[in-house]
C-alpha cells in the first residue's frame, strides 16, 4: 500500500490534503481523484468553472493532475 495525497484547486482556492489515503497504487489513486472531482463538481462548478485534483505520492511528488471543467458556448 502506498500513501497518496489529493490536493484540490477550484478557481483561486487551493485545498491541500494533509492526511492522504493509503491505496494499492496509482490506478487506485486515479480512480479516487476522479471520484473526488465529480463529487466536488456538483457544488463548485457553477461557481468556479474548473476543478483540479493533483495526486501526489508519499514524497509529495506530483503523479497526475485531473481537471474537470465546465464550458458554455452561447450560440
Amino acid at each position: 500500500m502506498r500513501r497518496f495525497y489529493f490536493d484540490v484547486r477550484a478557481g483561486a482556492e487551493f485545498l491541500p490534503d494533509p492526511d492522504g489515503l493509503e491505496l494499492d497504487g496509482l490506478a487506485a489513486a486515479e480512480h479516487e481523484a476522479m471520484h473526488t472531482a465529480v463529487t466536488l463538481a456538483h457544488d463548485w462548478l457553477p461557481l468556479t468553472r474548473e476543478i483540479g485534483v493533483e495526486v501526489k505520492d508519499e514524497q509529495r511528488q506530483s503523479q497526475l493532475i485531473l481537471t474537470v471543467a465546465l464550458t458554455i458556448d452561447r450560440l
